[in-house]
């Protein structure tokens, strides 16, 4: 009867199993690498919209609760360096959000530098803001209609390619 030893056993890969493992790892990243930019993207507009109708939502409700105008505007005159929301009677800054990341642009179609809740809750102009994001994939976008009474209507928009 013939035992083979530990001793004799081989050991290691050979190089050609190292090659194999290091093709199979290659396709696989080649693979996941742009799933993984669009999953970033996409990410990145579904926190940036979330954001955004959470602070329509907190302007709103503050702006009933403490009677007065609550407005949101750009920070520094540019909406590219973030907003704030702003109780106008007292001045008092309520909330900040920090500049947009690359490739997120908001528009309003009338032009408005600002979005203002009275006391009651209403919109003081009726727009739409249209938040997009360059490189998202599916209906990550968004198009917020505010509305006279005050609501906000959010639309699911398809991403451009």
């Amino acid at each position: 009867m013939v035992t083979k030893t530990m001793n004799s056993m081989p050991r290691g890969f050979t190089l050609l199993e190292l090659m194999v493992a290091l093709t199979v790892i290659a396709i696989v990243a080649a693979i996941a690498v742009p799933s993984m930019q669009d999953m970033i993207q996409n990410s990145k507009a579904e926190r940036i919209t979330g954001l955004f109708e959470l602070d329509l939502q907190f302007a709103r409700s503050h702006a009933i609760s403490r009677g007065e105008v609550v407005r949101i505007s750009a920070r520094d005159g540019d909406i590219v360096n973030g907003w704030q929301i702003i109780a106008e009677t007292s001045g008092d800054t309520l909330r900040q959000r920090g500049g947009l990341d690359d490739g997120v642009s908001i528009t309003s179609r009338n032009d408005l530098d600002s979005v203002a809740f009275t006391a009651m809750g209403q919109i003081e102009n009726v727009d739409t803001i249209a938040i997009r994001i360059q490189g998202c994939t599916g209906i990550e976008n968004r198009d917020f209609s505010l509305l006279s009474s005050g609501q906000i209507a959010v639309t699911e928009v398809a991403c451009a390619n």
